[in-house]
C-alpha cells in the first residue's frame, strides 16, 4: 500500500490525520454534557425542595427591592449544588465501573510480559516511547469464546489493553502473523493516547454519549482517529487485513481479496437497500466495515465517512 507519511514523526502524522470531526463532537458532547448535568440538578432541587423553596422565596418576595436578585442566586445555588452531587455519582458509578472491569481482567486474563508474550511486550514498549507516554500501559490477554475484539480502558493511575486471544492466535498459531495483531494493539493504544478512556473525558461526556445517533456519532469519529494512530505507530503494516479480519474472521482473512471486498461492497443497491445500510451505520458505536476500510486505504488517510 502507498505510504504518503513515510520519514514523518508519529505524532505529527496523528495529529495531521485525526478525524477533522473528532474534536467539534467531543466539544459538543461536553457542552451537552454540562447543560443537561445543570437542567437535571435544577429538576431534581425543585422536585425534591418544592415546599420549601416556595416558602423561602415568598419570605424574600416580601422585602426589599434587592430580593429578585437574591432569588435568582438562591435558585442558581441550588440547581448547581444538585447538579454537583450528581456529576460526583455518576463520577462514583464510573470508577466502580472500571474498576470492577479490572478486577476481572485480572482474574481471568494473562498479562503480558518480557516471558509471557515478549513480542506483543517488546511491541508495547516501541509504541509507549513514539507515543511520548510517561507508563507503558498494561497489556492483558483472555480467552473471549471466539470473539474478535480488544479494548482499552482505565483505573486511576495506569492505562490497559485487553486483547482477545482469538486475535493474538493469527500471531502465534494461525498464520505467524503479527502485523495484523500489532495494528490491533497500535489501534488500542490510539484511544489511550487521544484521552478516549480517562475518567474525566467519560464523565463529561457520558450524557451526551448516551443520546440517540449523536452518542454513535462521536464513538465513530473516535474509532476514525484510533485507526489513524495504528496506522502511524505500525507503519501502516496490515492495518487493511485487520478489517477483513474482523469480518471473516481469523481462519479465512488470508484468503480474502479486499479490492474486490470493497468493491462488492459498493455495488449498486435499491434505494431501500442503501437507506437500510445507512441505518446501520447511523446507530453503530463503530464505522462499518467497507467505510473504515476505505479509509484505512486511502494513501492520503482523509477523514473517513461519519454517514
Amino acid at each position: 500500500m502507498e505510504n504518503n507519511f513515510e520519514g514523518m514523526e508519529t505524532r505529527k502524522i496523528i495529529k495531521m490525520t485525526r478525524h477533522k470531526a473528532e474534536l467539534p463532537l467531543r466539544i459538543i458532547a461536553i457542552a451537552l454534557s454540562c447543560i443537561i448535568f445543570i437542567l437535571i440538578g435544577f429538576v431534581a432541587q425543585a422536585a425534591q425542595n418544592d415546599v420549601a423553596v416556595q416558602e423561602e422565596l415568598a419570605t424574600m418576595l416580601e422585602g426589599e427591592d434587592e430580593s429578585t436578585a437574591a432569588i435568582a442566586e438562591t435558585i442558581v445555588a441550588l440547581g448547581i449544588g444538585c447538579s454537583i452531587v450528581m456529576i460526583g455519582g455518576l463520577a462514583l458509578v464510573l470508577l466502580f465501573a472500571f474498576y470492577k472491569q479490572y478486577a476481572q481482567i485480572m482474574s481471568y486474563s494473562i498479562k503480558v510480559t518480557p516471558t509471557n508474550f515478549p513480542e506483543i511486550y517488546e511491541k508495547g514498549k516501541e509504541f509507549t516511547e513514539k507515543l511520548g507516554l510517561k507508563k507503558m500501559p498494561e497489556i492483558y490477554v483472555e480467552q473471549d469464546n471466539g470473539a474478535l475484539n480488544a479494548f482499552a480502558t482505565y483505573v486511576i493511575g495506569k492505562r490497559y489493553v485487553k486483547l482477545n486471544a482469538e486475535i493474538v492466535d493469527v500471531a502465534y498459531l494461525e498464520n505467524k502473523d503479527f502485523d495484523t495483531v500489532f495494528f490491533v494493539m497500535a489501534h488500542e493504544f490510539g484511544h489511550i493516547y487521544l484521552h478516549h478512556v480517562t475518567l474525566l473525558y467519560n464523565l463529561f461526556v457520558s450524557v451526551a454519549k448516551a443520546i440517540p445517533i449523536y452518542g454513535p456519532l462521536l464513538s465513530r469519529a473516535q474509532e476514525f482517529s484510533a485507526d489513524r494512530v495504528g496506522q502511524a505507530l505500525t507503519d501502516n503494516k496490515n492495518s487493511e487485513k485487520c478489517m477483513v479480519l474482523m469480518a471473516g474472521g481469523r481462519h479465512l482473512y488470508k484468503y480474502i481479496d479486499i479490492n474486490d471486498y470493497l468493491a462488492s461492497a459498493a455495488a449498486n443497491h435499491n434505494a431501500l437497500e442503501r437507506f437500510s445500510r445507512f441505518i446501520v451505520n447511523l446507530l453503530a458505536s463503530h464505522p462499518i466495515t467497507p467505510f473504515r476500510t476505505a479509509a484505512i486505504m486511502d494513501p492520503d488517510r482523509k477523514s473517513g465517512r461519519l454517514l
